[in-house]
């Protein structure tokens, strides 16, 4: 911040280079929950499970970013510089890191992280589109596949109408070589190539090619444990070849009431996954639409998607879909679609490596430019068996009824609130406690939150 504010104070003495300040100031509320457990995790499905007894709470906390470009006048060079203030609640005295977490009683503690922090420069003496990035970027490769910061050299170009991408990206960096037997490549390393085109008005077409490895050798190589480690970015040290090949894209078209719209993602996984017992074949898929149409002040969107799962965990195979680095708002019950997102069932498109077969019906509807409301039904299953008590199994879990409300008092303002509701089915009965589990579903999930957000 000393660096910020030191790069404002000075900027007028700099005349070849031009600062901008933003930030996203976001106070967020669980306004109430009567299953506090399932939203007790973050990164995954890990929290406290489901009580039929019911778990109730409600809390208030806030997440702040902050950052600053500083280029120059003709912008062929930009430095960005991002901090965090993360999710800290109203009276959170707990320790990070051995210091609190500064949400309790004088609000002095260590909680600040860095968000971003990059190099961006255009290539000298080429005239199209040819701009690198360097460090903590934010990085894209799919929506389903991965979208989140990475450390990475990032090529962004441009040739007639295509615009292309191609990035090196370091997820885990193993300790330093201290073996003979380590090589090169023991780090989870990560290969793109990305094309993204408008063939045709009206229509945008994205392929890409994504390569994941890592050889941590014989000595370092840990245990695969499918039943937990289904993001890429969760898997221990083991011997990974993946790749992922897909395409996305939209098109729209305008009609006498307004237009029809539809955004689509097909996504193949291949290549291996091994540790010291056994040898593994990865073959997954995801595909997914958006359907809707625009009319007057109301959208209509059909939403569907199918991500493979894995019926037999001993088989040698891995078939279910694996995200790397995601995050998805499409529930609220199941996904980041609460406005308190950093505590959820999963941020992921898949339930832990059964996959997911999802189906949304959404409406929205613009009131004026200040006022925004909708509401959406949801059904859920996952796309293969989930063992449940008594030795019974089941995809089904459950309907989700949700609804939102937002309102700008200000251009660059807004306080929204939601709510979302499960009628759960007996799938359910696979995430609630363990002496609970009977084979069927012993209660329904309900949660709003809420949130007064300020961006600039």
């Amino acid at each position: 911040m000393v660096g910020v504010l030191l790069g404002l104070g000075f900027a007028g003495s700099a005349p070849a280079a031009e600062f901008k300040f933003h930030g996203d100031l976001n106070n967020r509320f669980m306004v109430y929950t009567d299953q506090a457990g399932m939203f007790s995790g973050s990164e995954t499905i890990k929290g406290t499970p489901i009580d039929k007894d019911g778990i109730d709470e409600s809390w208030g906390e806030i997440k702040y970013r902050l950052w600053v470009e500083a280029a120059t006048d003709d912008g062929k060079v930009k430095g960005v510089y991002a901090i965090e203030l993360g999710a800290i609640r109203f009276g959170d005295g707990s320790t990070l890191g051995g210091s609190t977490k500064g949400g309790a009683f004088s609000g002095d503690g260590i909680n600040v992280e860095t968000r971003w922090a990059y190099t961006d420069f255009q290539l000298p003496g080429v005239a199209s589109k040819a701009r690198v990035s360097i460090g903590l970027i934010p990085f894209k490769v799919n929506s389903f596949v991965w979208e989140e910061t990475a450390m990475g050299v990032q090529f962004k170009g441009a040739a007639g109408p295509m615009d292309y991408t191609l990035a090196w990206v370091r997820g885990r960096e193993s300790s330093l070589n201290n073996d003979t037997d380590d090589d090169l490549f023991e780090d989870l390393d990560a290969l793109l190539a990305r094309v993204d085109l408008k063939p045709v008005k009206n229509l945008n077409l994205g392929l890409f090619a994504l390569y994941q490895g890592r050889d941590p050798g014989s000595d370092d190589i840990t245990a695969f444990a499918p039943a937990t480690q289904y993001q890429v970015k969760l898997l221990p040290a083991v011997d990974l070849s993946l790749y992922t090949l897909g395409t996305d894209g939209s098109w729209t078209t305008p009609t006498g009431f307004g237009n029809v719209f539809l955004n689509w993602d097909l996504v193949y996984q291949g290549g291996s996954l091994d540790d010291n017992t056994v040898n593994r074949d990865v073959s997954a898929y995801l595909a997914h639409i958006d359907l809707g149409a625009n009319f007057g002040k109301t959208r209509l969107t059909y939403t569907t998607w199918y991500a493979s799962g894995d019926d037999n965990r001993t088989d040698g195979d891995v078939e279910n879909f694996m995200s790397t680095d995601v995050d998805r708002f499409d529930s609220i019950i199941f996904f980041e679609g609460g406005y308190t997102d950093d505590n959820y069932f999963t941020e992921a498109p898949h339930i832990l490596d059964k996959g997911l077969f999802f189906n949304k019906l959404a409406m929205d509807y613009k009131h004026s430019d200040k006022l925004t409301l909708g509401g959406a039904l949801l059904y859920l299953q996952t796309a293969e068996d989930l063992t449940l008590g008594g030795g019974r199994t089941s995809k089904d879990l459950g309907t989700e009824i949700d609804a939102y409300l937002s309102y700008k008092p200000y251009p660059n303002m807004e306080i929204a609130i939601n709510a979302g509701y499960l009628f759960a089915d007996d799938g359910m009965d696979a995430f609630e406690r363990t002496a609970q589990q009977d084979g069927k579903s012993d209660a329904d999930v309900f949660r709003s939150t809420a949130r007064v957000r300020y961006s600039f």
